[in-house]
């Protein structure tokens, strides 16, 4: 039932298009009970009884206005459950869109894009199913099913009890079947997210499949998934043929009783009524049995519309796990950072411990250290992707839980290790740091990444498309874009992780000496294993066992010999002196 509410709630908006939608619905119930009741009453018991022409013409004009409305009613909930069931899908998938933009890292890492995007497309798709014509036809059918009755019962109640007898019986069967149907429909959505989350994987991942020779082996993956939905698909389809064939023989059984039992009544004397009314009894009986078969089609729509509104409420009720507090902070970064005893676990994974640190404005900080040690968690507590297990991050004296996201990461700068490009131009990816960029902000930050002579030696210059991920350009050149883009963003704090991890040595070179004016009176955090790259950092953070171990400059650390000294002689195969 609480499903129910839920989904309600996203009709509520369009109550006046719902409204006009519902009586159109009753006005073609009515329209579905009157023909067969004049057919019968009027024109066999009065027209062809009294052979009246004169009322056989009233009749037919009369008819052809109802079945004039009929259709005007038709055409109207057609009309405005499509155009009700649209607007609410939109809701639906903006919603939900909104919603994952607001959960976490580790919401997006522990869930595949895959399945994600099956809850977004396929689920709510099978929503649109439900809302522009289940609903439709469950209704209809329900206010002519209930017309009929009260017909029947007012014609000849011990008639229509013997027509309502088995239908409780129905009723059951219908719902049993149904709360199993739902179940398999609901494997079925899974499967199918399954289907695309291994799909986006190979697609995005086509280089190596290739490149091992690993063809067969992911097609075996892959048929094996695609065999796992097919079979739930077979289990919801053996389900229903079991179900069909009951509810055609409890349908037919009946109407041929009252048939029998009608009959038998006219024939032996039992029964005032008329051959018309007798005509209408078993014409209302013949359709009362329609809405019913109609429903236990529409069952199975219901369901499988069921299930992938679970799956989508469940995302929905997933709780973001970063969340502003009221009235957050939302002042100008002026750019000092403070770790206070900062501590940090995935789940019982221990990342960070009792991590202390304070970051000057202006200054150039480097972090080093073992892969795995923590380095890139630790500056994303800064932007706060995560939020600390224990202890505090500071910037210019609030807690970056009290800054608002939005304003606190508006004024942060990130170069990722693993660069993304969007699907578009060359400046569309460039102007993500900041969407009104002047032209002239846009080659100056070029330059300053020294992208600028590659860019002006594309055919479209600025306009070349860098294809899906950025697979058009090399990793250098995706690199040097994603700097461009933070630098165009001017932030009074960045972030370099490992931002010159995917250039030549020349280039590397180059953008050095861009960042050494990019640096001056900007807060920034750089993470490289490169140990070269950070000699002109201001000091060098050394991490080991997820902790600060050694801080200092560059010829400080080496001084010391310690675990500084030993990864530089290991990276670069000699002494340090």
């Amino acid at each position: 039932m609480n499903l129910y509410l839920r989904l309600l709630r996203y009709v509520i908006p369009y109550w006046k298009s719902t409204a006009i939608s519902l009586i159109a619905m009753l006005v073609v119930s009515v329209g579905n009970l009157l023909p067969t009741w004049i057919g019968g009453i009027v024109v066999i018991d009065q027209v062809i009884g009294q052979r009246n022409l004169s009322l056989l013409h009233r009749v037919a004009f009369l008819l052809i206005g109802i079945h004039l409305v009929k259709s005007v009613g038709v055409m109207l909930a057609e009309w405005l459950s499509h155009e009700i069931a649209e607007k609410v899908i939109y809701d639906m998938r903006t919603q939900i869109y909104s919603h994952l933009q607001k959960l976490s890292f580790r919401f997006h890492k522990d869930n595949s894009t895959g399945d994600l995007m099956s809850r977004v497309v396929n689920d709510i798709d099978a929503m649109r199913d439900m809302l522009a014509h289940t609903i439709h036809i469950i209704i209809v059918q329900t206010l002519t099913f209930s017309g009929i009755a009260i017909v029947l019962f007012l014609m000849n109640w011990r008639m229509a009890v013997l027509t309502l007898f088995p239908l409780p019986i129905l009723g059951v069967l219908i719902f049993r079947f149904g709360v199993k149907l739902r179940r398999i429909s609901r494997d079925v959505r899974a499967k199918l997210a399954d289907i695309n989350a291994r799909l986006q994987d190979n697609l995005s991942g086509i280089f190596e499949i290739q490149a091992f020779a690993r063809e067969p082996y992911e097609e075996k993956r892959f048929t094996s998934k695609c065999a796992d939905y097919r079979n739930s698909i077979i289990r919801g389809v053996r389900l229903w043929a079991r179900l069909n064939p009951a509810v055609q023989f409890a349908l037919g059984a009946s109407w041929t009783v009252i048939l029998w039992y009608g009959g038998w009544q006219m024939i032996t004397g039992g029964s005032d009524m008329t051959i018309g009314q007798l005509f209408v009894f078993l014409g209302y009986l013949g359709r009362l049995f329609m809405p019913i078969d109609m429903a236990s089609h529409e069952n199975e729509r219901l369901q499988k519309a069921l299930a992938a509104g679970e799956r989508m409420m469940e995302l929905l009720d997933t709780e973001p796990e970063i969340r502003d507090i009221p009235h957050a902070w939302t002042g100008k970064v002026k750019g000092e950072i403070r770790f206070e005893n900062v501590s940090f676990k995935y789940t019982d994974e221990e990342v960070l411990t009792d991590v202390a640190l304070k970051i000057r404005p202006g200054e150039t900080i480097a972090f080093v250290g073992p892969s795995g040690v923590g380095k890139t968690t630790l500056v994303g507590l800064v932007p706060r992707f995560y939020d600390v297990t224990s202890g505090r991050v500071c910037i210019d004296d609030v807690d970056v839980r009290e800054w608002q996201t939005q304003a606190l990461r508006g004024q942060i700068g990130l170069v990722p290790q693993e660069t993304f490009l969007f699907n578009g131009t060359v400046g569309e990816n460039i102007t993500y740091g900041k969407l009104n960029a002047t032209g002239a902000e846009i080659e100056a930050a070029a330059k300053a990444a020294n992208i600028y002579d590659f860019i002006m030696s594309l055919p479209d210059r600025f306009d070349t498309l860098v294809g899906e991920r950025g697979m058009r350009l090399s990793g250098g050149q995706k690199q040097r874009i994603s700097i461009a883009r933070a630098i165009l963003k001017d932030p009074p704090i960045l972030i370099l992780d490992e931002a010159t991890s995917s250039v030549d040595t020349e280039s590397e070179r180059l953008i050095q000496q861009s960042l050494m004016n990019l640096l001056q009176g900007r807060t920034t955090l750089t993470i490289a294993h490169r140990l070269a790259t950070i000699k002109f950092a201001d000091r060098i953070a050394v991490l080991k066992d997820n902790q600060i171990v050694e801080l200092g400059t560059h010829v400080e650390l080496l001084s010391q010999g310690g675990l500084y000294t030993r990864l530089y002689a290991a990276q670069f195969g000699e002494e340090p002196f």
